[in-house]
């Protein structure tokens, strides 16, 4: 049986004869319930996930988020909270960082992320979809995260 400390219930798995079942129990109620294959690789990855930003808050102190949901205020994703780059690293990173984008990626990045437009205002700019610069916003994060 897999016990999580962290949440609030418990996953097993049983065969009987040659047939997987998958098993949740719900800790504060005790109720248990067979749950599909999906369900539990869901639920999996899912702690998986979250002890893997668990560790990285840990590491480095301060969380610096690629995760963070997209909204209008400034974005401070990219900042480094002391995550133990010196000052002449930064540029070099985000130098390279930049390379890695495409035309509208590097564009979204200076204008929205660097700088001070909402991501409502440059899609009314640029007649574009709020939809496709979130898209994009978080394509910038992904390929950001891949750099570190």
């Amino acid at each position: 049986m897999y016990k999580s400390k962290e949440f609030d219930y418990d996953l097993w798995t049983t065969d009987e004869n040659g047939v997987k079942r998958y098993w949740a129990k719900v800790r504060s109620t005790g109720e248990v319930s067979e749950i599909s294959s999906d369900v539990m690789k869901y639920l999996r990855s899912e702690e998986k996930r979250l002890y893997r930003e668990y560790e990285i808050s840990k590491e480095f102190g301060s969380i610096l988020s690629l995760d963070v949901p997209v909204n209008d205020d400034k974005e401070s994703w990219f900042e480094d909270h002391g995550a133990g780059m010196s000052e002449m690293e930064t540029p070099i990173m985000e130098e390279e960082f930049r390379k890695t984008l495409t035309p509208l990626q590097l564009e979204v990045y200076e204008i929205c992320i660097l700088g001070d437009c909402e991501i409502n205002e440059y899609s009314k700019r640029k007649n574009m979809d709020r939809k496709k610069i979130e898209s994009t916003v978080k394509s910038i994060r992904r390929k950001f995260k891949k750099c570190l």
